[in-house]
């Protein structure tokens, strides 16, 4: 079936018009990134700038949520979803004036799977043909199911329908890296002075653990951006620090967290200034499915169920966030609001007496990153589950800097739980269950496996029945809740301040960063 290039859909809004700023520049707050190269990133806070210094070849709109054209400017669609043919605009340009074409998607798409390029989201590229095949070592690069029929067309077979890809190509994996300074630099090409880019702005500075500056960049093939410059103060914790700096003036945007929230709440004249809006996320513990005692699904039932999520989103965190009783967020098709395993204290306990399990016998390791909302988490958890059950919960905080590695040593070294999170990179349920949550995909590394859970999302990844995948998804989730490998407890809601200067700023609920792309600066 051909599709002709999709437009955004129309919604009332009315961009600023009046009297801007003689300095078009903003100021933002973000950590210290993992990774500047979004081939090897998972997606920490380094999407604060990629989604502004690169153009992947569709983009999601920020106002409209629709999947719009970027370095493509059109695309085809095969009968069965299968087959995408990209339409690579001419004229686009890399920020040092390089011309850049189909080939380089194919480089990059390679790229990320290639086992020294190291990276963490190789997993994103699974719906292309042969590409699980590559990451097994089965199969050479050059197989993958991309190819330039010429400089101007990108060709993309998929292992089967994919009627979302579309929406999985707008993720920053998908997004296209420059062959001609990585040959050059090797690792060092994302370092400002080094890093070449396509998007609107180009990275000038990188001082690290102190700021980065991205600048407008001058051979960008679209429209130019109303700003020209915008830094990033870099903070150990943004989210407990950046409030202080935001009301200092030396920040024009923050997203407040912690006792700050509570402040902002009670405090009038701040009010024009809070932008609210639910996330596409969830919050849960990972439970290790192959180390006793969490190796029982009535153990990890009985955590789950001693959990007040409603003490834990309102009372702890004053409403910061929303209870979750399911995995998937409501804007995500085929979540199932019904997949939920109901909060009792005597059932818990029941449920440990049925299965042999005597509480004064058992301890188990809670690990979490030492910041202060996993920190909360983990102190709350570690009380209900002792003081509920009688278990004994011994606490292992890590730092941000080894919890990457942590994680993946999992995938032979025992634990006990640990916090863990998901954000959706696109709206479909396959980037929760496919990408994370089957056997042969064990994000989490919790050695969780079951069968009926791989059909029914194996089978519904490729489904072009809308109603039946959504369906199937839906199943699949009560199979998740009810193993409680891993036990959600709370979903985002977001509070951002934004100065009263700063105009045509907007966010979706999946990865809602600021896109520089829209935003002007009044005059103030």
């Amino acid at each position: 079936m051909a599709q002709a290039t999709p437009e955004a859909s129309p919604v009332a809004f009315t961009p600023f018009d009046g009297p801007l700023a003689a300095e078009q520049v903003i100021t933002l707050p973000t950590t210290e990134p993992t990774t500047m190269d979004p081939g090897v990133s998972y997606g920490d806070d380094e999407l604060n700038l990629f989604w502004n210094l690169f153009d992947g070849l569709v983009g999601v709109d920020q106002v409209t949520g629709e999947v719009v054209p970027r370095v493509a400017e059109s695309w085809d669609i095969n009968e069965d979803a299968s087959q995408f043919t990209f339409h690579i605009r001419q004229g686009v340009l890399w920020s040092d004036g390089t011309p850049l074409n189909a080939n380089d998607f194919v480089y990059s798409w390679q790229r990320v799977l290639d086992p020294n390029t190291l990276s963490q989201y190789m997993d994103a590229l699974g719906p292309i043909k042969n590409a699980s095949a590559i990451m097994a070592g089965e199969m050479a690069l050059d197989q993958l199911g991309v190819t330039a029929s010429d400089d101007y067309t990108l060709v993309v077979d998929l292992e089967g329908p994919t009627t979302f890809f579309p929406l999985l190509a707008s993720t920053w994996t998908y997004f296209p890296v420059p062959k001609h300074v990585i040959d050059e630099k090797a690792e060092q090409w994302v370092e400002a002075g080094n890093m070449v880019s396509n998007g609107q702005f180009m990275l000038t500075e990188w001082t690290h653990d102190q700021r980065m500056v991205v600048e407008a960049n001058p051979n960008y093939y679209g429209e130019k951006p109303t700003l020209t410059k915008a830094t990033y103060t870099i903070f150990s914790d943004a989210t407990a620090q950046a409030f202080v700096a935001y009301e200092a003036d030396e920040l024009d945007y923050c997203a407040p967290g912690g006792p700050d929230v509570e402040r902002i709440n009670s405090d009038a004249s701040l009010a024009d200034q809070i932008v609210r809006f639910e996330l596409s996320n969830c919050y849960f513990v990972v439970c290790d499915t192959s180390n006793s005692p969490t190796d029982q699904i009535p153990f990890r039932q009985a955590l789950s169920k001693v959990i007040s999520r409603s003490t834990l989103a309102d009372t702890i965190f004053k409403g910061e966030y929303l209870a979750a009783y399911n995995v998937l967020p409501a804007n995500i098709p085929g979540n199932n609001p019904n997949a939920v395993l109901p909060e009792s204290v005597d059932e818990a306990k029941q449920l440990l007496a049925d299965a042999g399990i005597d509480p004064a016998s058992v301890t188990i390791d809670f690990t979490f990153l030492n910041l202060e909302f996993n920190t909360t988490v983990a102190q709350y958890l570690q009380s209900t589950w002792q003081d509920n059950l009688g278990i004994t919960v011994t606490m292992n905080p890590i730092e941000d800097s080894t919890y990457s590695d942590w994680r993946a040593s999992r995938e032979t070294e025992k634990f006990g739980v640990y916090t863990g999170s998901w954000g959706s990179d696109f709206a479909d349920a396959s980037n929760w269950f496919n990408q994370n949550f089957t056997t042969e995909a064990d994000h989490y590394r919790n050695h969780w496996s079951n069968a009926e859970f791989d059909s029914l999302v194996d089978t519904a990844v490729t489904n072009t029945n809308t109603e039946e995948r959504n369906q199937q998804y839906s199943d699949a989730e009560v199979i998740l809740v009810n193993d409680a490998s891993i036990i959600p407890f709370l979903r985002g809601r977001a509070l951002r301040m934004v100065k009263p200067w700063v105009k045509d700023l907007y966010f979706q609920p999946i990865l809602s960063v600021v896109h520089l792309r829209t935003i002007k600066i009044a005059e103030h």
